[in-house]
This record gives C-alpha cells, structure tokens and sequence, in this order.
C-alpha cells in the first residue's frame, strides 16, 4: 500500500499550499521502539478498509514554528492554539491520505483529532500494529509523522 509514499507525497503538499513551509522527508525510520524526544503531538483514527492512527510529532520549537506558519502570527508558548493547529495538520494529512487510498478504492473514515504536550510522555498501540515513521526537516528542526496500522 506504499504507505510510507504517500505520507510523504500528502505532508509535503499540505505544508506547501496551507502552511507555506518547505519540508523535506528523510528516510522513513525503521521499526522499533524509537523515542522521538517530542514535546507535543497531534493524533488522529482511520477505519475502514484498515485500522490506524497517524500522528504529527514535533520538539516545541517546532511545534511553535509550524502553528505560527499556520496561524500568520508568533507564538511563544504550546498553548491551544499550537494543539488546535497541529490538530488540523494531522487532519489534513489523515484527509489526503484518505484521498490518495480512494483513488485505490480503499475506503477510509477519520475520527476526530486529538493533541497532547508535556515533557514525557508515551503513545503505545498494540504489539501487533505495522508502523511507519518518517522524519520530516525545516529551518527549525526536525518533526515527525507517524502511522501505525492494522491491515483488516
């Protein structure tokens, strides 16, 4: 289902026309228990065909960085405004996804996003989900997106 593609096909499109920032994907990191030292991070659930959660992670420079890229003004602290934003990112992707499986006839509904920030914290699925991890870079640092999934 190639879906380490079309993450990276659907994020650099969404960061070009709606967010205005350039990415660019690294290698998609392989499976594993990879800590990501993130400090905010946006969820959202696909079903349908398959089962999955895609996620945005990002440091809280970077988080700041693309919110205020999105939202056109300055943001100083992960705040509401930083979740909603990253919430809407993963929303998007999750919906450009969706789109790029359509066009397989594979169908997908998405559930609504939600967001977290701390200084620690962990995101388990079951042992038996696939997960893709793709590294993503801008000026500020870098970010990333991830997708586990159960194939039905």
């Amino acid at each position: 289902m190639e879906f380490a593609k079309k993450i990276v096909k659907t994020t650099e499109e969404i960061f070009s026309t709606m967010i205005f920032m350039e990415v660019s994907a690294d290698a998609p990191l392989e499976q594993g228990k990879q800590a990501l030292g993130c400090h905010v991070s946006a969820m959202i659930g696909l079903t349908g065909s398959f089962s999955a959660m895609l996620g945005i992670h990002c440091p809280e420079t970077v988080g700041l960085a693309i919110s205020g890229a999105m939202l056109g003004m300055e943001i100083e602290e992960v705040d509401a405004d930083v979740k909603d934003a990253l919430g809407e990112i993963a929303n998007m992707v999750a919906g450009g996804l969706k789109e790029k499986f359509a066009a397989e006839n594979i169908g997908l509904e998405l559930a609504i996003p939600t967001a977290i920030s701390g200084k620690s914290y962990t995101i388990a699925s079951s042992a038996r989900s696939h997960r893709v991890i793709i590294p993503f870079s801008i000026e500020q640092g870098q970010f990333f997106i991830e997708m586990k999934y159960n194939l039905n």
